[in-house]
């Protein structure tokens, strides 16, 4: 085939039965394309997914392709590889400016990393601790029932995402999606095939202190500097420009802040009110986590091909509608832990974590109902705020206080019945058997309960005996927004920038470190005018 031309090309969703998962790529494009093994001079993996939906599992790939030679009528689903998508370098500073980056989640780190490589060096505060330390303070929440209110599941290096199932799948698209990856990926969170291949990628608790201090590093080195244990509590704001943050320590002199504080930060809502910031209710969802054997999950998802080599521990993402609410799984946790994430003493919020390897045994979700602020007695941009706090108070009083959560099994919730044993299930610092609709107002109750009774009734064996619910999840996005004008400032505060889910304009890791890049491009262009 010498002097042949060589064509690239794309193969869209090639479906292998779960036997040939590890065929050599060339021979699946030589059988896909019809054409002899010799003529595939390069074949690549480019996303794997696995499709349960209709009995047997399969698995479905992308490949890219190099040919020897062209191809008349390209099969369906085949076509001319398209150019690689990269995200352009950041724009130039039209001048120095000293930026405050507020929070050290995804969307600040990013924004950093962003304003760095444009030749800043802003400084990044956070009011928690740094990754080890923060292992320590959630392990003694976990074990002890001790909170720490600015280090904990929530505050600290890497945000909430870092004690999480580490999920990086978004919808959102655009070349910054493939960069937050390859940065991650380029850190530790896992290898190439885990993190820019697969489908559903995900980074795991464990694996997210090493890529955390490998990020820290790189941005120390970009000159981004930092300030840890540094808890912010307003703006200076003169003439409608921000000119300062103020910490509980002092002003931290500013001509931009960056705010990427995290949807927990409540007490910086109230503050930013005070400032003249707008601030408006926005809808979120609240309800309860439910946990299963993962066995029982895997049974639901891949029948009799459970636990094959190919398949790892099932997920599932379900939905339902309750009288004009959307009732739906959130945050699936496939092998994970359920975990208190309280940052208020006396309220109790909880979320789903896993490790890398998701071997807890068992599997866990967020069920849960969308709100809206008609749903908040007494008005304002802080209506939710309070709305959260009243089910956590409720849930910490219902589980015996030390954040103990409330638990009801799952038959004995939609039957409106006590439990009066539950099964052992690995949440420290343990459960209390409990009345989980009485934590709600009737309306949201009663939508849990028939949107639940809807999927136990659609999903054969969801209902196992062995399906136990705790409360409360409340956390499941930003209570709040901060409106954006068009060139991404706050409206009427010049050079301040919102960003990511706190903020209400993201959620999840993925798109919040996005939102922060964007939102730090959006910075330096303002600088320039």
């Amino acid at each position: 085939m010498r002097g042949e031309e060589t064509t690239r090309w794309l193969l869209r969703d090639v479906r292998l039965e779960l036997e040939r998962h590890d065929e050599d790529p060339r021979l699946v494009a030589a059988g896909v394309l019809g054409v002899v093994p010799g003529r595939i001079l390069g074949a690549e993996v480019v996303r794997r997914s696995v499709d349960a939906r209709r009995g047997r599992p399969r698995l479905v790939f992308s490949l890219r392709v190099e040919l020897a030679g062209g191809l008349d009528d390209p099969p369906a689903g085949v076509g001319p590889e398209p150019p690689a998508s990269e995200l352009p370098p950041p724009p130039r500073p039209g001048r120095q400016v000293e930026v405050v980056i507020v929070g050290a989640g995804p969307a600040g780190l990013f924004a950093a990393r962003r304003l760095a490589e444009a030749g800043l060096r802003p400084l990044l505060v956070d009011r928690g601790r740094d990754i080890s330390e923060r292992g320590r303070d959630v392990a003694a929440l976990m074990r002890a029932g001790r909170l720490d209110e600015d280090s904990n599941f929530h505050f600290g290096l890497g945000g909430a995402g870092a004690f999480s199932d580490g999920k990086l799948f978004t919808r959102v698209r655009g070349s910054q999606v493939r960069h937050v990856l390859e940065v991650l990926q380029r850190h530790g969170a896992g290898s190439r095939d885990e993190i820019l291949v697969d489908a559903h990628p995900h980074v795991g608790t464990d694996r997210w202190p090493r890529v955390l201090d490998s990020l820290r590093r790189d941005l120390e080195q970009l000159g981004v500097r930092w300030q840890l244990q540094c808890r912010v509590v307003g703006l200076e704001v003169k003439q409608g420009r921000v000119t300062g943050v103020r910490t509980k320590d002092g002003v931290i002199a500013a001509e931009a802040a960056l705010l990427a504080c995290g949807n927990s930060a409540r007490e910086l809502f109230a503050a930013l009110t005070g400032a003249g910031v707008a601030l408006e209710p926005k809808p979120f969802s609240v309800g309860l986590r439910l946990v299963h054997p993962q066995e029982v999950i895997d049974r639901i998802q891949y029948g009799r091909w459970a636990g094959h080599p190919a398949l790892g521990p099932a997920s599932y993402r379900l939905t339902a509608r309750v009288g004009g609410r959307g009732v739906y799984s959130f945050c699936m946790c496939p092998g994970g832990v359920v975990v208190p994430t309280a940052t208020e003493p006396g309220g109790l919020a909880i979320n789903g974590m896993s490790n890398h390897a998701r071997s807890s045994g068992w599997a866990n979700a967020g069920l849960v109902v969308t709100v809206v602020p008609a749903d908040f007695p007494g008005g304002g941009p802080l209506a939710g705020v309070e709305f959260q706090r009243r089910l956590e108070r409720a849930a910490h009083d219902a589980g015996g206080g030390g954040f103990a959560a409330p638990a009801q099994r799952l038959g004995d919730f939609l039957h409106e019945r006590p439990s009066r044993r539950l099964p052992e299930i690995p949440y420290r610092p343990g459960i209390q058997p409990a009345d989980l609709g009485a934590l709600f107002p009737p309306a949201l109750a009663g939508a849990l309960r028939r949107g639940l009774g809807d999927l136990c009734r659609r999903v054969r064996g969801f209902d196992h005996p062995r399906a136990v619910l705790l409360g409360v999840e409340t956390r499941t996005s930003s209570p709040v927004r901060v409106p954006r004008q068009p060139d991404g400032q706050a409206r009427g505060i010049a050079g301040l920038f919102p960003a990511g889910e706190g903020c209400g304009h993201a959620g999840g890791i993925t798109s919040s470190a996005v939102d922060g890049i964007r939102q730090a491009d959006a910075l330096l262009a303002w600088s320039g005018r």
